[in-house]
């Protein structure tokens, strides 16, 4: 009589066999999920409790991780980290990518800088939900008392290794993902925070003073990009990397029509590339048409050449005499280095940041319009609902809330001006008595 063929998961007749005295034996046929055979046994001191033990065997064999060719139970963390993160990068060349490159980057930074010291050397069926939750225990009391609370690293952290571990349960290096188990902070609400009309009327005269106190030195001419970048932003509520990211031919300034621009790409920083224009905005809600206020056109022409294409950026770097860096837009590093300069200058430093100009114009179009309006104009998914989703046509022009940006701009203006009215006419008063009390 033949051997009993047995199906993946199923095993055969349990043998016992009496060794010793007080010893036995249980051993059995055992067909793997692969279609693979092997025996499994047990010893214990009496028939009952050696056939109990092969039964636990015959399922801790079946629900043991196997590995693939890739990655195996026995396998480091690090080696999972490092597949994970190759493998993600080649995902960013999709059509419609699951993650963007820059998001690879930052997650590589935080794997590279906290994750592999810390457990790069374990095994992958060393880990358990205990170890993972001590790992994240440990990041956040690296912050304690410190400038950096760790909140968020801890959160990126546990996100990763998240990624990182699901990807070796599908390889079968795992059976559970413990990191799952674990639990992170919440997250840190922010406060927003917008500056006053006065503050974007100062603002306004602090990079004008700034470009005509780079004409009087030497080096490189101002282009007028900061003056303009600023302008747009405040026009428009753009992201910094939107801003920089803006062609031609996404800018409609035609007397025939309201001046528009079209938010389709950023600019970015991509481990390898160095600063490219990527052709998404931050979200798929940030693909928009914006109606810009007057300010903000007049900026615009101003800085416009008699003959453009499409693809020319609106704010082009500066050409090497080889023509190296031809059709580049300004990085947005370069943006934030000449705003600090001209804060500087104005005896401003560190009071506005290119994000806050983005808040206040959301704040602004929030109180005189809607919230809504404010969501839509940012570019901010309103409704992530399956009728929004699958049934209606997203509407990319948003509100027109160019009448309340350039409002907000000549009131800031005005009382920036008064301002300054003020002072030199105090400074005046102050050098008059002094000069009387020398006759």
């Amino acid at each position: 009589m033949g051997k009993q063929k047995l199906a993946p998961g199923e095993h055969g007749e349990i043998f016992l066999q009496q060794t010793a005295p007080d010893k036995w034996r249980a051993r059995t046929r055992l067909c793997l999920w692969d279609g693979s055979e092997t025996w499994v046994s047990r010893n214990a001191s009496s028939s009952d409790v050696a056939r109990l033990k092969v039964q636990r065997g015959v399922t801790e064999r079946l629900s043991a991780a196997r590995g693939s060719e890739d990655l195996k139970p026995t396998s480091k963390v690090g080696l999972a980290c490092r597949q994970w993160i190759d493998e993600m990068r080649v995902r960013t060349s999709w059509p419609n990518p699951p993650m963007r490159a820059q998001t690879v980057d930052e997650y590589e930074r935080v794997i590279d800088r906290h994750v592999i010291p810390a457990m790069g050397n374990t095994k992958l069926n060393q880990l358990t939900p205990a170890s993972c939750q001590s790992f994240l225990d440990s990041l956040l009391k690296k912050g304690e008392g410190g400038k950096n609370s760790m909140i968020v690293t801890t959160r990126q952290a546990r996100n990763a290794m998240n990624q990182v571990l699901d990807r070796a349960v599908i390889h079968d290096a795992l059976r559970d993902n413990p990191m799952r188990k674990t639990i992170a902070p919440a997250k840190t609400k922010p406060t927003p925070r917008a500056i006053t009309a006065l503050e974007v009327g100062r603002l306004r005269a602090a990079v004008r003073a700034w470009e005509k106190w780079r004409q009087d030195r030497s080096g490189p001419k101002p282009t007028g990009h900061l003056r303009v970048a600023v302008d747009v932003m405040l026009g428009a509520g753009l992201r910094i990397g939107e801003v920089m990211a803006l062609c031609w031919g996404e800018v409609n300034l035609s007397p025939d029509g309201l001046p528009t621009i079209t938010v389709e790409a950023t600019l970015t920083d991509v481990k390898g590339q160095g600063v490219v224009r990527q052709a998404m905005p931050k979200t798929s809600a940030g693909e928009r048409t914006i109606i810009i206020p007057p300010f903000a056109a007049e900026a615009l022409n101003s800085i416009r050449p008699a003959e453009t294409t499409a693809e020319m950026p609106v704010f082009p770097g500066r050409l090497y005499k080889d023509g190296r860096n031809a059709r580049r837009p300004v990085s947005t590093h370069n943006l934030r280095r000449m705003l600090r300069s001209a804060l500087d200058l104005a005896d401003m430093k560190g009071e506005v940041h290119p994000h806050l100009l983005r808040s206040t114009v959301a704040t602004q179009v929030a109180r005189k319009m809607s919230p809504a309006d404010a969501a839509s104009l940012l570019g901010h998914a309103i409704d992530a609902g399956v009728t929004s989703r699958h049934y209606i046509e997203r509407l990319r022009l948003a509100p027109d809330t160019s009448a309340v940006l350039q409002a907000m701009v000549e009131i800031g203006d005005g009382e920036a001006r008064r301002e300054a009215e003020e002072e030199a006419v105090g400074t005046t008063a102050v050098l008059t008595r002094v000069g009387a009390g020398r006759h």
